[in-house]
C-alpha cells in the first residue's frame, strides 16, 4: 500500500470516532463486539460457541476457564477485523460486560483456579437443598424472603448453587474453611481475571447481578446479614456490589485488552432492557432465546408481585444515580423447544427456517397444546414437579401442528407472564419490545401479537444485551449520554394483532388447562426436612443371616459378637446400619442409642430484626454523621455461619443436618466408652491396617478425619 491509499480510512463518513467493546458471555456462546460510539452501530462481532456439560439429568455446566479462553480469542480475532476497517485497538475507550445471569462460580483467591465447574442458571440439582432451606422457614413459604430480596426460593438462584457446592464438593468446603474461596456469577469471575486474578484483581460485581443471588437486600443494594446467614454464605467469600455503570479499573492481564478500562456491567435481560431504550417506567422488553425472559421497568418503586414474579434491579447508572427497578418473568423453555423438536423428536432439521416454514403450512394447532416444562415451570407458577406435556393429539394430527403448537407454547407462556404483570401494576401494557434469535420467526411475532392482544416492536438488532452494556460503559466513559439515549427511537419492525378477543381468551383457557395437566408429574418422595419428621435417634434392627454361617470363619464371629458387646454407634443414614448389616455373619441386634433432643435457637428468630434494619443501621445512609452509623456486626454474623449445622444427603437425596464435629488425631478406645461421631477411643492403640473394611468406613463418615 502506498503513502496515497495508506492516507484513506475506510471509516464512516471518513471521521474516526470513538470505539466500545463488549464482553457478551451467554448460556450458549461468547461474543465480542465492538460498537461505533454516537451511531452506536456495530462495527465488528466475533463468536465462539461454549462447551455445554451435563453430568446428570437436570444438570448443566460450564468450564470457566474455556469462558475466559473465548473471550480472548473473540477479542483477538475481533481487532483483527477492526485493523482492516482503519481503527486500531487504542480506539477502545470503554470495555463492558454483559453475562447469563445466576450461572454460579466457585475459585481459590490465591491461585485462581476454579474449585469446580460453573454451575450454569438452568441447573435444577438445588432441589434437595431448596427443602433443606424451606425446612428453616415459617411455613416452609417459598416467598418467605421475597421482601428483602425480590426473589422465591427456587434452584434458579445463586445463594442455593453456592450453598449446595459449600455441601457437596469438598474443595469448596475446604477453601471456605481455610479463607481462601471466592463465590461469584460469571461478571464477577470475568471482571476478576481480566484485573490480574491472584494477583490484585477486582472481586466485583454490579447490582443487577447481585440482585439474582437471593443473598442481596434490594432497599439497601449491600449483601444482607440475614440471608448470608441462612445460606451460610460467608461476606469475604462474596464480590463487593458497585453499579452497572462507573470505571471500575483497567485490564491487566497481558491480552489484546490490555490496558482498556472496564465501565459497565449489566446481567444480560437488564442489559436487553436498556438497549431497547426501556427507560421509563411503563415499558417492557421480551428476549427470545433458549429460555424466554420479559422485563417491566418500574421506576425507582420497588412494586412487589403476588403473582408469581419476582422483583429485581433493572440498571442503576452510577454510583451516586437511583436505582431502577423491574418486574420480571422467566420462561425456562422457549428456543430450548425448538431443539427439543430437532434434537429428541427428530422433527424438523434448521430451527431458524424449518419451525417457520413447516409451522406455517397449517392455520392452526388443530387443537393441540404443547408444554414444554422439561425442568419444571418458572414464572408465575415456579411448579419444580411440572413435566412437559403434548396434549389434544388426534388421528389427524401432524408434525406441522406440533411444530406451530411449540411456537404458541412461547406466547403462550409470555401471556401468562403478562396477566402476572396487569395485576400487580394494574397498567395493560400498551405494546411490547422483543428481541432475541428467535425474534427473526415472522410467524412467532404474529402470534405472540394475536395472543396478547397488543402491538409487538421487533428491534432491527436481534441481540440487544451488547448494545444496552455498551451504552452503560460508554456513558461512564464520557462517549455518549444517558439522556441521548433516553430520547434515542429504535428502528423496530411492529406486528399488530389480527384475531378477536374471544378467540385469544379461549384459545388462552385452553393453554391454562394443558398447564394444570403438567403439574405433579416429577412426584419424588417428600424430604425429612419438608414433612417435619426426622428420623429416629433409637432403634432396633434384626437380620436372620444364619443361612451363611457355615461359610466364614470364627474369626468374623468373634468381631460380631464383640460389636453387639462393646460398640454403640449413633447415626444419622441407613446406609451405615445396610453396611453393617451386609458383614453380619449371624442373627444380631443393633442397639442405637437415643439422643437426648436439644432446644435450638431457629436460624430465623431473629428474622423481624435484620427485616427491620433501614440504610442508617447498614451504615448506608447519608443523613447520620459517621461516628453515629451503625455497623452490622459481621464478625458475629460469620461465626454463627461458621457453626451452623452441615447439610447432607443420603442416597434418597434427602437433606440431613449434620452438627459440627470436633477433629481427632488417633483412634483410641476403653471398655466403658461409646463410639460417637465426635471422636472414638480404646484403652490401647490398635493396628489400623487390621481393622476391618466396615469400621473405616463408619468411622471416616462420622468424622472429618481419615482413618488411613
Amino acid at each position: 500500500m502506498d503513502g496515497d491509499e495508506g492516507g484513506e480510512m475506510p471509516v464512516k463518513d471518513g471521521i474516526k470516532r470513538s470505539l466500545v467493546g463488549v464482553i457478551d458471555d451467554g448460556t450458549k456462546t461468547v461474543r465480542f463486539v465492538i460498537f461505533e460510539a454516537e451511531s452506536s452501530e456495530e462495527l465488528v462481532a466475533y463468536q465462539l460457541d461454549k462447551t455445554e456439560i451435563q453430568p446428570q439429568e437436570g444438570w448443566y455446566e460450564q468450564d470457566p476457564k474455556e469462558i475466559m479462553q473465548n473471550i480472548n480469542k473473540c477479542a483477538e480475532n475481533a481487532l483483527e477485523e477492526l485493523s482492516e476497517l482503519g481503527y486500531s485497538r487504542e480506539d477502545i475507550v470503554s470495555l463492558g460486560i454483559t453475562n447469563q445471569r445466576e450461572t454460579t462460580i466457585a475459585w481459590d483467591k490465591f491461585t485462581g483456579e476454579p474449585l469446580h465447574p460453573a454451575i450454569a442458571w438452568n441447573d435444577i440439582r438445588t432441589v434437595s437443598t431448596v427443602d433443606a432451606i424451606l425446612a428453616k422457614i415459617p411455613d416452609q413459604n417459598k416467598n418467605y424472603l421475597k421482601s428483602i430480596s425480590g426473589l422465591p426460593i427456587s434452584p434458579y438462584f445463586s445463594a442455593l448453587k453456592m450453598r449446595w457446592m459449600k455441601d457437596n464438593i469438598k474443595n469448596v468446603r475446604r477453601a471456605s474453611r481455610d479463607k481462601k474461596l471466592l463465590f461469584g456469577t460469571v461478571d464477577s469471575w470475568i471482571v476478576w481475571n481480566l484485573t490480574g486474578g491472584p494477583n490484585g484483581g477486582l472481586h466485583i460485581t454490579d447490582v443487577t447481578n447481585a440482585s439474582r443471588t437471593l443473598l442481596m437486600n434490594l432497599e439497601t443494594l449491600n449483601w444482607d446479614p440475614m440471608l448470608c446467614r441462612l445460606f451460610g454464605i460467608h461476606r469475604d467469600s462474596l464480590p463487593q456490589i458497585v453499579s452497572s455503570s462507573e470505571i471500575y479499573g483497567l485490564v491487566n492481564d497481558s491480552s489484546v485488552l490490555d490496558g482498556i478500562r472496564i465501565s459497565g456491567i449489566l446481567g444480560n435481560q437488564q442489559s436487553a432492557l436498556v438497549g431497547q431504550s426501556c427507560l421509563s417506567a411503563g415499558q417492557a422488553k421480551n428476549t427470545y432465546r433458549s429460555g424466554c425472559f420479559l422485563l417491566y421497568n418500574t421506576g425507582t418503586r420497588r412494586v412487589q408481585s403476588t403473582h408469581g414474579l419476582i422483583t429485581t434491579v433493572a440498571y442503576k447508572l452510577g454510583p451516586d444515580s437511583p436505582a431502577v427497578y423491574a418486574l420480571e418473568g422467566s420462561i425456562a423453555v422457549a428456543g430450548g423447544a425448538m431443539k427439543f423438536l430437532r434434537d429428541n423428536l427428530k422433527l424438523i432439521k434448521d430451527v431458524a427456517k424449518d419451525t417457520e416454514q413447516i409451522a406455517g403450512q397449517v392455520f392452526s394447532t388443530g387443537d393441540v397444546y404443547f408444554v414444554p416444562a422439561f425442568s419444571g415451570l418458572y414464572a408465575p407458577y415456579w411448579r419444580k414437579d411440572a413435566r412437559g406435556i403434548i396434549c389434544g393429539l388426534t388421528a389427524f394430527t401432524t408434525k406441522n401442528h406440533i411444530i406451530r403448537a411449540a411456537l404458541e407454547a412461547v406466547c403462550f407462556q409470555t401471556r401468562d407472564i403478562l396477566e402476572a404483570m396487569n395485576k400487580d401494576c394494574g397498567m395493560p401494557l400498551s405494546k411490547l419490545h422483543v428481541d432475541g434469535k428467535m425474534t427473526s420467526n415472522d410467524l412467532l411475532m404474529q402470534l405472540q401479537a394475536d395472543l396478547t392482544g397488543i402491538p409487538v416492536m421487533r428491534a432491527h438488532t436481534r441481540d440487544m444485551a451488547a448494545l444496552g452494556v455498551a451504552m452503560a460503559a460508554g456513558s461512564s466513559a464520557g462517549v455518549w449520554s444517558c439522556d441521548a439515549w433516553r430520547r434515542r427511537a429504535a428502528n423496530c419492525d411492529t406486528f399488530l394483532p389480527t384475531t378477536t378477543d374471544d378467540d385469544r381468551d379461549a384459545r388462552y383457557t385452553k393453554w391454562k388447562m394443558a398447564v394444570q395437566r403438567s403439574l405433579g408429574w416429577a412426584t419424588t418422595k417428600k424430604s425429612i426436612a419438608m414433612t417435619g419428621q426426622r428420623r429416629k435417634n433409637s432403634m432396633q434392627i434384626s437380620v436372620d443371616n444364619t443361612s451363611r454361617k457355615d461359610s466364614v470363619t470364627s474369626r468374623n464371629d468373634s468381631v460380631v459378637e464383640h460389636l453387639e458387646q462393646r460398640v454403640n454407634v449413633v447415626v444419622n443414614n441407613e446406609d451405615f446400619v445396610e453396611d453393617l448389616l451386609n458383614y453380619s455373619v449371624r442373627r444380631y441386634s443393633l442397639f442405637l442409642p437415643t439422643r437426648t433432643p436439644k432446644t435450638e435457637r431457629s436460624i430465623l428468630d431473629d428474622a423481624e430484626f435484620f427485616m427491620s434494619k433501614k440504610e442508617c443501621d447498614y451504615g448506608t445512609c447519608q443523613c447520620c454523621p459517621t461516628e453515629k452509623k451503625v455497623q452490622t456486626n459481621w464478625e458475629s454474623i460469620e461465626e454463627i455461619i461458621e457453626n451452623d449445622p452441615e447439610i447432607i444427603f443420603d442416597c434418597d437425596d434427602n437433606p440431613i443436618v449434620v452438627e459440627p464435629v470436633k477433629k481427632f488425631d488417633s483412634l483410641l478406645l476403653d471398655s466403658g466408652s461409646n463410639i460417637m461421631s465426635s471422636g472414638i477411643s480404646l484403652t490401647k492403640r490398635i493396628q489400623l491396617e487390621k481393622l476391618p473394611d466396615i469400621f473405616k468406613t463408619i468411622c471416616n463418615k462420622l468424622s472429618h478425619t481419615s482413618l488411613t
